[in-house]
């Protein structure tokens, strides 16, 4: 059972991954982009991408395990009616040219085809969010060219995590744990097709998984299942996030940051807070928000207060507002 366990961490850890004061919004770049869905290309490649609404610039890093574009949106499209959301399909899915090599799956290839898509915009530095895998993502990001990071906001990710914090999810959700062993059993039929096991996977995480990591799952659910109604989802993704990195840790690279951070952690999630609080205490500039009444779905469970803050950290909130 001990190495079921961590086999059941593994997999769905690769999909988790002192305050500045916030900048008055004539202080903010706003670069107007049109609307609407468009591609750009790098080495032969194709990348597809979206914008939707008006304000700020807010490029969404998309999360290496295996979901399109449509499934942030449907995260963060209350965010639009303030911010220039900017959305990309990964490799392999929506939009965007096929996986050709293994490393089309990486947390890497989502990285380069951020600064591509940032780049083919005209944008010479950004704000950026990411929400669980890939707001551990965004630490790699934005210590690695800090540069081209305005504001980062990390939704719901952590800095490290290993063997003691897999097993510790696992004791949490036993019956979770017990449904991931036949379901991956399920998927080890070598008679599934890749569409199969797309379908097996996207019944899994928005019937079992997701629901069960939010601060009520009767009333949860369901807003989950529509957020994500429109989305793909890749098992081949999947697996390749779980054995690219079944450990990590990046908290050396905090320091690295220049950003302005807001970090946001959810009450009831299956990562601790303290965990979560990693991420703002290496940071030289963050600021720190726990969302009492949420799981790991932050902009779903709590969207009013969601929208606000992050509104509010961008400078995008409306000057009359006392809500938050």
């Amino acid at each position: 059972m001990k190495a079921t366990a961590i086999a059941l961490a593994l997999s769905i850890l690769c999909a988790l991954g002192c305050g500045k004061a916030e900048p008055p919004v004539e202080d903010q770049q706003v670069v107007e982009l049109e609307n609407g869905s468009f591609t750009t290309t790098r080495d032969g490649r194709t990348i597809h991408y979206e914008v939707h609404g008006a304000g700020p610039v807010l490029m969404a890093l998309t999360n290496s395990w295996g979901l399109s574009l449509e499934g942030l949106r449907g995260l963060f499209s209350p965010l639009e009616s303030r911010t220039t959301m900017v959305y990309f399909d990964p490799r392999g899915m929506g939009g965007s040219s096929a996986v050709v090599e293994p490393s089309d799956m990486s947390l890497a290839a989502v990285r380069e085809d951020f600064h591509t898509v940032r780049r083919h915009l005209g944008l010479e530095s950004v704000n950026a969010i990411g929400w669980s895998n890939g707001a551990t993502n965004l630490i790699l990001l934005a210590s690695e060219h800090p540069e081209t990071i305005d504001q980062a906001v990390f939704v719901h990710g952590i800095a490290d995590f290993g063997p003691e914090d897999m097993m510790a999810f696992a004791q949490k959700y036993p019956e979770l744990a017990q449904q991931y062993v036949a379901f991956q059993q399920e998927m080890a039929d070598e008679t599934l097709s890749d569409s199969n096991r797309d379908a097996r996977m996207r019944e899994m995480w928005l019937g079992s998984y997701f629901p069960a990591i939010t601060a009520d799952p009767a009333s949860a659910g369901p807003a989950i299942r529509s957020a994500f109604a429109g989305a793909e989802f890749s098992w081949a993704h999947a697996q390749y996030a779980t054995s690219e990195a079944p450990t990590l840790d990046l908290r050396d690279r905090l320091g690295a940051i220049t950003a302005s951070c807001l970090v946001i952690a959810g009450a009831h999630d299956s990562i601790l807070v303290e965990k979560v609080k990693t991420i703002s205490d290496g940071a030289s500039d963050a600021v720190f928000e726990v969302f009492e009444a949420s799981g790991h779905f932050a902009p779903i469970e709590e969207p009013d207060r969601f929208t606000t803050t992050v509104f509010r950290f961008l400078g995008a909130a409306d000057a009359e507002s006392n809500d938050g």
